[in-house]
């Protein structure tokens, strides 16, 4: 759970925007969203919460006519999502790309996919496509992310397959990374 105060002071202000573009007072919202008073108040009033976040946060963004996981879209720096709409996927933090374990694994897999398709008739080229697309994503990650991470470095090796020969961007990618030292 986000406890960033500024997220949490985002999020009251939207609630509490939301609120008065209504014209209900706090009394009235709360009854439209089932819940006290004092929990809108709590909300607008958007201290970060010690243990988990508040159960009557959601319904109070339902009754704004936003979908239940607004809320955490919110604190993630995203606008509300009306109900009816679907929600974009939200970008993981710095922090938490840099605690992933499994970043490098799923780096693998996309040169897995690619010889896979390869081995029932794929295209090659859309293959090395595929593969330098998500070359390029990783090395989107900042590259402060990526230095706390040395492991990271090694998926500047592409995987072949048995008589395909090694790809001969590999050696300098291999270089490059062992460079970033």
């Amino acid at each position: 759970m986000n406890r960033n105060p500024e997220a949490w002071k985002r999020l009251g202000r939207l609630l509490r925007d939301a609120r008065e573009r209504t014209g209900l007072t706090r009394e009235e919202f709360a009854a439209k969203a089932g819940v006290s008073a004092k929990a809108v108040y709590n909300a607008e009033r958007s201290d970060p919460p010690k243990r988990q976040q508040p159960p009557t946060l959601v319904p109070i963004a339902v009754a704004h006519g936003w979908k239940p996981e607004s809320i955490g879209v919110i604190l993630d720096g995203g606008e509300p999502i009306p109900a009816g709409e679907k929600a974009a996927p939200s970008a993981p933090t710095a922090e938490e790309l840099a605690e992933h374990p499994d970043l490098l694994e799923l780096m693998l897999r996309v040169h897995e996919f690619g010889r896979a398709c390869m081995t029932l008739g794929g295209s090659l080229e859309a293959r090395n496509d595929f593969e330098a697309a998500a070359q390029r994503l990783f090395e989107s990650v900042p590259r402060e992310v990526r230095a706390r991470q040395s492991q990271y470095r090694l998926a500047a090796y592409r995987p072949h397959a048995l008589g395909e020969g090694v790809p001969a961007d590999d050696a300098d990618a291999i270089f490059r990374a062992m460079e970033e030292d």
